[in-house]
């Protein structure tokens, strides 16, 4: 038997993946009357909550050359809020893309990075408040945690896209940025379609 240390809600069902717990989201839809929303707990697995959620998803967008040129040498703090207004989903399609660009993905994904360990010391302040407000707030940064995981879970993909690139391909993405950086036009230069193609990620 599986124990789940630490986990607020000892007595829910828990998933082992996010797709899990959506695919059973959606089979006790009818029973329960809404689409229940799959939220990763902090003892690390997936739970199923009624909090009415609304997220921006740009896993869809395709960053072009250029696009990475909103955040470059943009201070790391700024950057960090750029990575949380995405999270959050009040940020702008050009931060979304320029957070997604090819070389913008290490230091995005050092900021979700610490946007994780930031709500995670916050969990593990408020651990024995057992209050009402306390309540609230654990179901509104577990909603918040979760899309963190999926951001994660985003930029890894991308990252692990772009490295697959063959030398030619490659070589094209970055004649099209530098061409992109100057001012030109790319249109013939960007048939990279491992990096252009929008990615799927799991709801």
């Amino acid at each position: 038997m599986t124990t789940r240390n630490g986990c607020p809600k000892p007595d829910v069902s828990a998933y082992a993946t996010q797709q899990a717990a959506a695919s059973a989201a959606k089979r006790v839809q009818i029973p329960v009357g809404k689409l229940l929303t799959p939220y990763l707990c902090e003892c690390d697995w997936w739970h199923l909550t009624g909090v009415p959620r609304v997220v921006l998803r740009p896993a869809g967008l395709t960053p072009r050359p250029g696009d990475g040129l909103l955040l470059k040498d943009m201070p790391y703090d700024l950057l960090v809020e750029v990575a949380r207004r995405d999270v959050r989903g009040t940020g702008s399609r050009e931060e979304a893309l320029a957070l997604r660009h090819p070389s913008n993905l290490t230091p995005w994904r050092r900021a979700l990075k610490d946007l994780w360990r930031d709500v995670q010391q916050q969990f593990d302040a408020r651990a024995d408040d057992t209050s009402e407000d306390a309540r609230l707030w654990r179901a509104r940064a577990q909603v918040y945690r979760s899309v963190i995981a999926e951001r994660r879970n985003e930029a890894q993909l991308r990252v692990s896209r772009a490295a697959s690139l063959a030398p030619e391909q490659r070589y094209r993405w970055q004649c099209a940025e530098a061409a992109a950086v100057q001012g030109q036009a790319i249109e013939n230069l960007a048939e990279v379609v491992e990096l252009v193609t929008p990615l799927t990620v799991a709801a």
